[in-house]
This record gives structure tokens, sequence and C-alpha cells, in this order.
């Protein structure tokens, strides 16, 4: 509840990211008409959730065709634009709240109450998932989706009655229904846990009671159900998901306009997510994740124990999906990790307790706890923009994008304008899809490409770093900023001799 509160609380000091407005479009247009044709890349579910609340607050769509422009619209400009911004984010918490719930279920269901309280403890204070359930995109609705599709999926598995053959399809038809990686991070997850049973058990059948031909029956059941419920979200049509898999499919394969380790790309690494996880995951969840990996191989060998292994084996076939992928937007597209290794997290202390319960071992576990509600506090309310140690002084270096610089310190500049007695026109070289007007940033205008302006300048890092842009703003790094407006941007003043002076020809 705690956590909970804290991520509300940040809902109205961070401007519009990127995608927010066109997710509170698409959400909109599924609530007010019979449509649902806004970035079918994207499904529904979480869309609808951020549009609920400007919904009942009485704000409509206008029709327009770009969805960015119904975003614009339905936000609409100054204090409008905040309150409303802010109850599209507030409509994500129940996803949070759920995620929350399904990884203390299945942490109780493997190491008791204390391993529950642990890896909840281990979900909550990590500043990623606290900064997507922070915001009005489809982030926190896949990765609680999924979490409990894959909680459901192990239950599952070790006794498929029709109960639980129903409840792991609806699961898994609400994280499709969330976003279609989910086809991929529930499908492959459940296939490698499905194979760990299978060796532990020596038997491939589910139930030696049940026949093949009711195995079988069990086992159709639960994609019929599942599409059955997607049918349900996209409104009653399946037209929509079929072209937005389509769709997914092909962005995924042609690449997406990325940045990692000080270099631009358009097709991406096969590395990113690993570094992504290396840099951007809390170092005590790193050090539990790795005592985790020995925990669960260890039962497994001596126990056969394959249930325990199941969120760590989960966990890694996600990265090892990932390592395929041509778009890299940042660590929260693999976002569904954290949640199975705060479970693994959880076992690994739970198991150092249960084989030395001394002074040094209750010492350890508590400063690792510890430690993670400290990064959690101390990264308040900056959560989105959180790195590790193993990041440096200067984590831009590394990796910018929804990683660090995702549009939304717009209000910052705003107030850094008004704290500094600003009157001037301020150029803006800004990585986002809010209208910086609308925002409240007062005389502002675009930095065009490559337009060696003079006075007052603010720049967005990811732009600094050249993604999407190229050189088009570097000339700006010869100059020493005066301010930093919040992780995401920088201010310069730059002289008009001093430009006249540094554009003379050597």
């Amino acid at each position: 509840m705690i956590a909970t509160v804290a991520i509300a609380s940040t809902a109205r000091t961070f401007s519009g990211t990127v995608d927010e407005p066109a997710h509170l479009a698409a959400g909109m247009q599924w609530l007010t008409t019979d449509r649902y044709d806004y970035d079918l890349q994207h499904p529904p579910l979480g869309r609808i959730a951020a549009a609920i609340g400007p919904y009942l607050s009485g704000a409509r769509g206008s029709g327009a065709p770009a969805i960015y422009d119904e975003g614009a619209s339905i936000l609409g400009n100054d204090q409008h634009y905040v309150d409303t911004l802010a109850s599209a984010r507030h409509g994500e918490l129940v996803f949070f709240l759920i995620l929350a719930f399904a990884v203390w279920a299945w942490a109780r269901r493997l190491c008791g109450e204390a391993g529950a309280a642990m890896a909840t403890l281990l979900l909550v204070t990590n500043p990623n998932v606290l900064a997507h359930a922070g915001l009005a995109t489809t982030d926190i609705a896949a990765t609680a989706t999924t979490t409990l599709a894959l909680f459901t999926a192990a239950w599952w598995i070790e006794r498929p009655t029709w109960a639980r053959t129903i409840a792991l399809a609806v699961a898994i038809g609400a994280a499709v229904a969330s976003r279609l990686s989910a086809i991929a991070f529930v499908g492959g997850p459940l296939i490698a846990c499905y194979g760990l049973r299978v060796w532990a058990t020596r038997t491939w059948r589910f139930d030696a009671n049940h026949s093949v031909a009711r195995s079988l029956s069990v086992i159709a059941t639960i994609p019929a159900v599942a599409l059955t419920v997607v049918w349900v979200v996209y409104g009653f049509s399946i037209h929509p998901f079929i072209d937005g898999v389509q769709r997914f499919v092909l962005h995924g394969s042609s690449g997406h306009p990325t940045f990692l380790l000080g270099m631009p790309s358009n097709r991406g690494w096969w590395y990113y997510f690993p570094v992504a996880l290396l840099v951007k995951t809390p170092l005590p969840l790193l050090f539990c994740t790795i005592l985790g990996v020995a925990a669960a191989v260890t039962r497994l060998r001596q126990q056969r124990d394959w249930a325990a292994a199941a969120p760590i084996c989960s966990a890694l076939v996600m990265i090892v999906i990932s390592l395929f992928v041509r778009v890299d937007l940042g660590v929260r597209l693999i976002l569904p990790v954290y949640p199975l290794l705060a479970i693994a997290g959880a076992q690994a202390i739970a198991y150092l307790l249960e084989q030395q319960r001394t002074r040094v071992s209750l010492a350890a576990a508590g400063a690792l706890l510890a430690s993670s509600i400290v990064i959690a506090v101390r990264s308040y309310p900056d959560h989105l923009s959180y790195f590790n140690a193993l990041a440096g002084a200067h984590p831009e270096h590394i990796l910018v994008d929804s990683n660090l610089d995702w549009g939304q310190d717009l209000y910052r500049l705003r107030d850094t304008i008004a704290a500094r007695g600003i009157r001037d026109s301020v150029r803006v070289a800004y990585f986002g899809t809010a209208a910086i007007a609308a925002a409240g940033v007062p005389n502002a205008r675009e930095l065009g490409l490559h337009e060696r302006a003079t006075g007052w300048i603010a720049a967005s890092e990811t732009y600094l770093a050249g993604e999407w842009v190229g050189r088009a703003y570097v000339w700006l790094l010869e100059y020493e900023p005066v301010a930093r407006i919040g992780p995401s941007m920088r201010l310069w003043y730059i002289p008009p001799a001093s430009a006249t002076r540094d554009s003379t020809p050597r």
C-alpha cells in the first residue's frame, strides 16, 4: 500500500511520456465507439484502464484520424492536461495490485509466508516496476497479466483439473489482450516448465488417471477459451487482433531506432536486454537472483523440485527470447522478468535461512531487504531513470529512451524557467509527443535539426545521444549546461557572441 501511494503521488510530477497520449486515445476510442483501429500492435486491456478515469471525468475523443492528435485533443492544455493525464495514470494501479498479489501468492506456495513477504518486498521496491506502474501505458498491465498467467500455468501443470484449465486459459487471454509479446512470454516458459516437470517426474502425462483423449481435450480447451477472452476484450471482434499480430511481427523483425553503449542503431543488438537488465536492476535483486539460480539448481538435482525452479526458468526463457528481438526500446519490454526474479530472490533468501539460520545469515538477509527499500526511497520520484552503480556517473552513455528520457520532464522545464525568471524564448529539442505549450512551458518553440541557435536552449538526453536525430544536436555538447532538468534534459544559455565565434571557419 505504501508503494501504491508512492506511485500515485508521481502522477502530477511528470509530463506525458512518448506513448501515453496514444494509449489514452485508443482506450477512449474503445470506450466511446464501436471501433478499435488506433495502432493495432497494442491490445486494448491496459489502454481501457487508462481511459476510464478521463472518461468518467467527462473527457471524450474528437475522432481525429491520427492517434497522437486524438491523444492531444483528449489531454487538452495546462491544468486540464495535468489532471487528465494523472487520472489516466491512476487507472493502471489496479494492475500493480494484481501483480503484487500474483507474486505473493506464487512465492507463498513455494517458500511460505516469510518468502511471500520477501518476494513482494523485492517487487515493490524495484524502481523499474514502480516507474511503469505510474504511467498510462501497457507495460504494467502486460507485466501483471503475464505473471498471473505463468503462476496459473505452474499451478495447472501440477494438477490440470477443469477449473484450473479455465483459470489458466482466462489468464493467458488477459495477458495476450494486454500485449502481444505475451504469446511468446507465456508460451515459451510454459513449454519449458512442462519440460522440467517431465524431467522431474519421468512422465509426460499430467495425471496418470487421465486418458490420452481427456488430456488432449483439456489442452485444446486452453487456446479456445483464451481466444474467446481476447475476442471479448477486442470488443467482440477478432480481426483487429489478427491484424495487430501481423503488424507486431513485422515491426519486431524490421527493427526500430534505439541506442546502446554510445551507439544509435535501427536494428538493435542481440545483447541489448542483458545489458539493460545488468545496469537497470537493483543490485540487491541481482545478487538474490544469482543465489536463486544456485538454489533452484540445487533443489532440482537433490529433490527434483521442478516447481521451485519454475520462476527462474521462466525468467531465463524470457531473456533468451529477448535476444532475438529487433525492437530494443527499453527494459520495460521485458518488465515481466522482474516479478520472476523477485520470487527467485525470495526463494534464495528463504533457502539460505533454512540451511544456516545464524546471526550472520539473518543480518545478510536483512541488509539485502533494507537496501532494496533504501534504493526505492532514494530514487523517488525518478524511478523511470533509475540505474544501479554499474552504470557509473553517466548512464546516458549506456541507455536512453524509456530507460532514462521518455519525455517526462516538461513540467520541470516549466518550473525551472519560472524559478530562473527566464522571459526570453526557449528553444527546445524535446524527445516526446507532448505539445510543449500544452504542458505549460511558456515562450518555447522547437529547436530545428542542426539549427545553431543562441539564447536559452533545452535538449533531451535521447536526442543528445543521437537516437532518431543522428548528430543534429551534438554541437550543444561543446558548451557547459547551466542546469539539469530532472535526469532527462539539460539547459544551456549560449550568448550570441559565443555562437558567432564558434561558427567561424578555422
